[in-house]
């Protein structure tokens, strides 16, 4: 029998001050050795693992006490003669006032399938993209919707900008929505599938392909096919680093990579940087976020798909050539998509699902931080109870994969409900404190 130790090695996210613990271990046999069992079949697998504390102390505590309520609610325990239960809770975190906007209703023949929202604002006007489908997700047909607003309250009827084909097998999913000063650039991932005719669950995947579909006027688009031709995955458009390039993170065959465009050039095939593999049991997806901080280090965040029910993070230092291995941090995650970025004022934010129970999307928060390395405030955007309309393969009740525009004094967050609705939220920053 082999045991598996691991030594953690917990540091800054900074780098300022690092401290190692290295944890030793002898052979330990239960009981005698049998016959047949050489020692080596109870030797320890010591492994160092980088782990990195990015929340304070305080909010550490107060996500511990609500993740412990809800544990304590779902099972049926209640804490106190007045406890009715988490909706009789005033709640752990500030609520905070925003206005919902509805984009696209997922219902009937337009598709109950609605997910993956990319938002941008183009020559005055925003700019919401999605994958859409008739009942499930990745499933033959899928195709990328695209609405647009002059208020990012009123929203135009969807329109299609990259089609599926489920007679050919043909899916799309919508991967980011890049826009600069002249053109708007949609990604997709282009794939076929094969379905088992007595199993609509029973997928295969083949001939893997990233496009890119450009406009300058957000009406009429060009596609330009195969920029990227392998197993490939990415879920968030380009950003520019202080370096002049554009950046975004993804995975390719399993592996994490980032992906560097000349910023004149967004619509063509990047180029592809490795990632080191971490020793911790981490398995990227490609979701991934990132900002950068004064001194030049770009930190980027990291879905775990490994469901350790924490975010992963990785540094560059030389605007995105080399990378650290992903490290394990404290912030939670239900395993979904999480948006990192840094506002006007200088704060940085997470947006996400940033609550560790598996696959739970009821919770939509937002935390700040004043230094991109610590984060010591957490908000609730959205935590009410939501109930699909039509089952699907893969969807889940919740408010999931937030996007963000920040727009003037207000803070623009895309997302789906239930993976059947596309709806806007507009938060007013002041009430950031």
């Amino acid at each position: 029998m082999v045991l598996s130790i691991e030594a953690h090695c917990g540091f800054e996210l900074g780098l300022h001050r690092v401290s190692t613990t290295i944890l030793t271990a002898a052979l330990i046999f239960c009981g005698s050795a049998r016959a047949g069992h050489s020692a080596d079949d109870a030797s320890l697998d010591i492994r160092e693992i980088r782990t990195v504390s990015v929340l304070t102390p305080n909010l550490t505590g107060r996500i511990a006490k609500m993740r412990l309520r809800y544990a304590l609610w779902e099972y049926g325990c209640l804490t106190g003669e007045r406890d009715h239960g988490p909706w009789s809770d005033p709640g752990f975190f500030p609520r905070l006032p925003i206005e919902r906007h509805r984009v696209f209703t997922g219902v009937g023949k337009a598709g109950t399938y609605n997910h993956h929202a990319q938002l941008a604002k183009f020559q005055g006007r925003y700019y919401l993209a999605w994958s859409n489908s008739r009942l499930h997700e990745a499933f033959p047909g899928q195709r990328t919707m695209l609405s647009v607003s002059e208020n990012a309250r009123d929203w135009s009827e969807a329109r299609e900008i990259a089609a599926g084909d489920a007679h050919q097998g043909l899916l799309r999913r919508t991967l980011g929505l890049y826009v600069d000063e002249v053109q708007m650039v949609v990604y997709t991932a282009a794939t076929h599938a094969t379905v088992e005719p007595d199993d609509a669950g029973s997928r295969h995947f083949v001939q893997f392909r990233i496009d890119s579909h450009v406009s300058n006027d957000g009406t009429n688009w060009v596609a330009n096919e195969g920029i990227l031709k392998e197993n490939f995955f990415f879920m968030e458009a380009p950003r520019k680093t202080r370096q002049g390039h554009l950046l975004a993170g993804a995975v390719r065959n399993g592996k994490p990579i980032a992906m560097l465009w000349e910023a004149d050039n967004p619509a063509a095939t990047p180029q592809l940087v490795d990632i080191p593999q971490s020793p911790a049991p981490f398995i990227p997806d490609g979701e991934t976020s990132w900002y950068q901080l004064p001194s030049g280090r770009i930190v980027m965040w990291f879905r775990d798909e490994g469901y350790g029910l924490r975010l992963f993070v990785a540094t560059s230092d030389d605007g995105g050539a080399s990378w650290t291995e992903p490290m394990q941090t404290d912030f939670p995650d239900s395993t979904s998509r999480i948006r990192a970025g840094r506002l006007t004022d200088g704060r940085y934010f997470l947006i996400g699902n940033s609550f560790s129970k598996l696959l739970d999307r009821q919770h939509l928060m937002i935390t700040l931080s004043n230094n991109g390395t610590k984060f010591d405030r957490m908000y609730s955007l959205l935590e009410d109870t939501t109930t699909q309309r039509a089952f699907g393969l893969l969807k889940l009740h919740g408010f999931q994969y937030p996007i963000a525009l920040e727009d003037g004094n207000r803070l623009l967050i895309a997302y789906s409900v239930n993976k059947e609705d596309i709806e806007v939220a507009t938060l007013d920053l002041s009430k950031l404190e």
